[in-house]
């Protein structure tokens, strides 16, 4: 299971542990809202990552000088998901 794979399942699981109808709590409404936003921003991360792996080669001055800022984002993206994971 990749990163992004963890990162949802806890998100799906936080929401629904800490889902407004199981307490009114406003901590329990806020962590329901920010696993939402997990959740939904977890969906979308993948496919933009896997896109720019993709295409990062493509930017790169020559096969000996791979220099562009898509792997740092890249890595920089994931590092912050694992980050996320770790806390959840």
């Amino acid at each position: 299971m990749d990163l992004l794979q963890s990162l949802q399942f806890l998100a799906r699981d936080n929401l629904a542990f800490f889902s407004p109808s199981r307490s009114t709590s406003p901590t329990s409404r806020r962590l329901a809202a920010a696993s939402s936003a997990l959740l939904r921003h977890g969906r979308h991360l993948g496919p933009a990552l896997a896109h720019l792996s993709h295409v990062a080669a493509r930017y790169d001055l020559d096969e000996a000088t791979p220099g562009n800022g898509y792997r740092s984002l890249v890595q920089v993206a994931r590092e912050c998901v694992g980050r996320a994971v770790e806390r959840s």
